[in-house]
């Protein structure tokens, strides 16, 4: 595929490229870079950018006439799926409870649900096809992994109910759960099998994180996780 004369074209892909570099760089980089507060100022900036770029492509497209039919052979493959430009992380410091640590992650998903026809223009381009990804819903938003005293990445995730809880008395208050995680982990945390005095310490250094942040930014507990505090 050519794009000789196409400079809007060639321009919006280009800055796509550019930007969807440089948010890896950051990932990589992680908290070492700069405090966790500007590092996701500045992922929240090219995420917006890289949408705006997504956009102006589709418009430069039409204008070209480069339309999903002339790659027939490309719409089975892009038909009935959600694609994006993959996901990135980025971690925060550490945070110390009752023997151990949080480590606060947050997974952003890059220009999700990408338009038809700029999917099947990225897979006629070998370069651009390596960075088109499936979506997989419910694995993105903000979430802690637990360490232990060491620093080692157990097998447990948590994060929050989407809804407040009520208690006996009438207050309203969140809900830590936890679920285990497909990563790489070191050990088995077993948070089923938790005290009340670590689940509470494990809750607080949660809340007390979560202060500046809605329940909705975070990840979606899945189907199988469980209440760690309030139970």
């Amino acid at each position: 595929m050519g794009f000789v004369g196409r400079d809007k074209v060639k321009g919006c892909i280009s800055g796509i490229v550019s930007k969807r570099e440089r948010l890896r760089e950051l990932s990589y980089a992680g908290r070492e870079v700069s405090t966790r507060e500007n590092l996701e100022v500045e992922f929240s900036g090219l995420l917006r950018e890289i949408d705006d770029l997504v956009g102006n492509l589709q418009s430069a497209m039409r204008q070209e006439d480069l339309d999903l039919r002339t790659w027939q052979k490309n719409f089975a493959i892009v038909y009935d799926d959600r694609w994006s430009l993959g996901a990135e992380e980025i971690r925060g410091p550490l945070i110390p409870f009752l023997r151990g640590n949080l480590e606060p992650i947050l997974r952003v998903v890059v220009a999700p649900d990408l338009p038809e026809n700029v999917v099947a223009l990225f897979l006629t381009i070998p370069s651009l096809k390596e960075l088109l990804k499936r979506e997989n819903h419910g694995h993105w938003g903000y979430h802690y992994h637990y360490l232990d005293a060491h620093g080692r990445r157990s097998d447990t995730l948590l994060t929050f109910e989407r809804q407040l809880k009520t208690l006996s008395d009438g207050k309203k208050v969140k809900v830590v759960t936890w679920e285990r995680h497909s990563e790489s982990s070191h050990f088995a945390a077993r948070a089923a099998s938790w005290g009340a005095n670590k689940r509470e310490s494990v809750y607080e250094a949660c809340v007390g994180d979560s202060a500046k942040r809605n329940l909705n930014d975070f990840k979606k507990p899945t189907k199988d996780a469980q209440a760690l505090w309030p139970v």
